[in-house]
């Protein structure tokens, strides 16, 4: 992963909602367009923004991971942008930061992988040029897995033990949703350090490729101006190959895990969340707004739909002469007396302020959308990718009755949770 540009909740420009904002018309619609590559292009105009957004989404996660070889997607993703491609040389991950000063993003989810960057206006074409190059001539070098597999295994370090608070979370939500293939969210590190040249070359070959991906700019630049570069620098390039149907996950372990002993401590609890287009979607997310409304302090509830939207999760970090299942009764005491209450006058109106730019469930003023491209440009191409329908879930929210939220908090079970302690020197 690369710098993240993190998900924002916007609710500085949403507070304004209110209840009898739930009918709102959803927000402009961009002009999409296929290419005969299979390249879907997403475009945004958004008058008066200085920055564009380019974001290229894939339709290969790790889930798409081989068997033996999680990681794979993970380890490309670190190659995919830093590696050769076009005009543009190879080089590390500073000077990758550097060279994007207004933010970028790499990263790898379940079932997607997204390489991002927010450019001025005038650099747009170039841009998309270098986009362009990595889906066509992005050439991986020795040197560039010499340099990108042992930053990828400081990061798996982080993620599973060497930060607790991201530890915990990881684990935890492993134990609610097993990876595919007996593998790990973001690669084994046997399994990375096992991975060959040949065999990233020949994935990024097939895979990393227009048929497999959605692009969206948003921002500045007409979608006259951004239909003409797509084509002038897109439309030559092959389609690709079908990643196949994504690996199972594993079924869900209940109970806690733990790893190591030391001093600085976090304990995460997590539930699996529904699928965007179930009946259950639209009352879960107003139980989530609930739980991110007030955490008691030290209480941390995370919860992304459009980055991570298998998971719940909530952790903190036990307080002095505290032991690790005191801090766990806390966070399921937190959740289950927030949770459980009956409906709510504002519950609806909560989840709209909650999700309503990132699910696209109110519409928002252009001149305040320009101020964030990249939330634009992702949270566009990532509904489109997950097939979430903004109008249904709003007309749920619209009609929200307890029933609905009685049937929710069944998701938030004790069965249904899992649990990690994370404790390093």
């Amino acid at each position: 992963m690369t710098g993240k540009m993190k998900e924002t909740r916007w609710v500085f420009l949403c507070g304004w909602l209110a209840l009898g904002m739930i009918q709102c018309s959803p927000p402009s619609a961009p002009e999409q367009f296929r290419l005969k590559n299979g390249l879907t292009v997403v475009v945004r105009p958004l008058p008066g923004a200085a920055q564009a957004a380019v974001v290229v989404l894939f339709s290969v996660g790790s889930d798409h991971d081989p068997e033996g070889r999680s990681g794979m997607g993970h380890l490309l993703e670190h190659l995919y942008v830093t590696a050769a491609a076009g005009g543009a040389k190879a080089g590390s991950f500073e000077e990758l930061m550097a060279r994007y000063p207004g933010g970028s993003n790499a990263q790898t989810g379940e079932r997607f992988t997204v390489v991002a960057s927010v450019v001025p206006r005038e650099s747009l074409e170039a841009e998309l040029r270098d986009a362009a190059a990595r889906m066509g001539d992005l050439r991986i070098e020795a040197a560039d897995l010499d340099r990108e597999r042992p930053r990828l295994l400081a990061e798996l370090e982080n993620m599973f033990g060497g930060i607790p608070e991201i530890g915990a979370r990881n684990l935890a939500a492993e134990a609610v949703r097993p990876p595919p293939r007996g593998g790990r969210k973001g690669g084994l590190p046997a399994h990375v350090s096992a991975a060959t040249l040949g065999e990233l070359r020949e994935r990024w070959k097939k895979l990393y490729k227009p048929g497999n991906a959605i692009l969206v700019v948003a921002g500045g630049g007409t979608a006259e101006e951004v239909r003409g570069m797509v084509a002038r620098h897109f439309e030559a390039l092959p389609a690709g190959e079908s990643p196949g149907e994504p690996g199972r996950p594993g079924e869900p372990r209940g109970g806690s895990v733990a790893k190591a002993e030391g001093p600085r401590r976090c304990v995460a609890a997590a539930w699996a969340a529904p699928e965007p287009g179930s009946g259950l979607y639209a009352p879960f997310l107003a139980l989530v707004a609930r739980l991110w409304k007030r955490p008691p302090a030290g209480l941390s509830v995370v919860f992304a739909p459009l980055d991570d939207p298998s998971v719940l999760t909530v952790s903190c970090t036990p307080g002095e002469g505290e032991t690790d299942e005191a801090a766990l009764a806390r966070v399921e005491a937190f959740v289950s007396g927030t949770v459980g209450p009956g409906m709510r006058g504002d519950d609806a109106a909560l989840a709209l302020n909650s999700f309503g730019f990132l699910l696209g469930l109110v519409e928002l003023p252009d001149a305040a959308l320009a101020r964030n491209p990249y939330g634009v440009a992702f949270s566009l191409g990532r509904r489109r990718q997950m097939g979430i329908d903004p109008a249904r879930i709003r007309a749920s929210l619209g009609a929200l009755k307890e029933e609905d939220l009685r049937e929710a908090r069944k998701l938030f079970a004790p069965g249904r949770r899992s649990a990690a302690v994370v404790s390093v020197k």
